[in-house]
């Protein structure tokens, strides 16, 4: 994902996102799923960005990816809690590819 900041004709700092090569209105929730998701985010300054703006942007976004990245990992260190019926859910039962076969066979 990438983020281009530009002035307005107001001389507020604006935002456009851009997925690949199409261009969507700034989104929190968006960028938000993007770090989520593992992609990465880069950005671009238009020439009315002082270099003390980019700073300041630069630490807001560099946050909000520690943010995302301690999100992340955080739930992926969760642990199921296992009690004696789990073994007969299908979904938690470990799969080999004769499981599969098998499966295919009796269809």
């Amino acid at each position: 994902m990438k983020l281009v900041f530009k002035k307005n004709e107001n001389g507020d700092v604006s935002v456009t996102m851009f997925k690949g090569t199409a261009e969507a209105q700034f989104s929190y929730i968006e960028m938000i799923k993007a770090l989520l998701a593992g992609e990465a985010l880069d950005r671009d300054y238009d020439e009315s960005i002082s270099k003390e703006e980019q700073a300041q942007i630069n630490d807001v976004l560099k946050e909000i990816e520690n943010t995302a990245i301690e999100t992340m990992t955080e739930n992926t260190d969760i642990e199921h809690d296992k009690t004696e019926s789990d073994e007969n859910l299908p979904f938690l039962k470990q799969h080999t590819k004769d499981d599969y076969n098998n499966e295919i066979q009796n269809l």
